[in-house]
């Protein structure tokens, strides 16, 4: 696996994985694995969810960060209180397989219709989705769930309806997930400004490194570039 730096629109950098061939077959068994996990996320079907997770499994989101159980149990608590879990469009692109071990990341949206201020709003994100996965006894389940962000945005659902944006609390919040961030911190949780995102390339490529030699090493790895995978 080899790591590029290419320059996106705007002229910053953006850190990619170059592609890598995997066999085939076990490339369609992983890409259709990360795919259940996200239809499950957005069904509410907690059970396949939870089956498809290593009990020692991490989430890294914006609103989360734990187990996949207690990243479970938080998606069902927003359904049942009847607030908007969203859909999670995603289209797997890219893996890499070492023995049991094996990283998959898929071109992902975030999209969610919640109210601000009493506004209905869309709020749109366009990330991609890192997982780590691991085989046991034969058996193939995520060790990790990330998301990579690169942009999103904020619109009413009724077209003219204004919004009270407070732009100062806005710009505090990282370019790649700024209206998740302000939609979060509204709701009363803090979301960690270290996220990987295609605005902070040197969190980027750690994020990546992290990966790689994880990969390479399993538990055996000493990470930390970006963060131990225990956070």
């Amino acid at each position: 696996m080899s790591v590029e730096r290419v320059p996106p629109d705007d002229g910053g950098t953006v850190t990619i994985i170059a592609p890598s061939a995997t066999e085939p077959q076990l490339e369609r068994e992983l890409f259709a694995l990360v795919r259940r996990e996200r239809r499950a996320r957005d069904s509410g079907d907690w059970t396949t969810m939870a089956n498809l997770y290593w009990p020692d499994s991490v989430v890294r989101v914006t609103w989360f960060e734990g187990t996949a159980e207690g990243f479970i149990d938080g998606s069902r608590a927003t359904r049942a209180a009847g607030r908007p879990g969203g859909i999670h469009p995603i289209n797997p692109a890219w893996s890499e397989v070492r023995g049991d071990r094996a990283l998959v990341e898929s071109q992902g949206q975030i999209v969610i219709r919640p109210r601000l201020d009493g506004v209905q709003v869309d709020v749109t994100s366009w990330c991609r989705f890192f997982s780590r996965l691991e085989r046991r006894a034969g058996e193939w389940r995520l060790r990790s769930f990330d998301s990579i962000y690169g942009k999103d945005r904020l619109d009413p659902v009724v077209p003219g309806q204004s919004l009270d944006i407070d732009v100062d609390e806005l710009t505090t919040g990282r370019a790649s997930y700024q209206f998740l961030t302000y939609l979060n911190n509204r709701s009363g949780r803090p979301v960690p400004q270290d996220l990987p995102g295609d605005d902070r390339p040197d969190l980027l490529e750690a994020f990546y490194a992290d990966a790689r030699e994880w990969l390479e090493l399993g538990d055996d790895a000493v990470e930390g570039r970006w963060r131990p995978a225990s956070s």
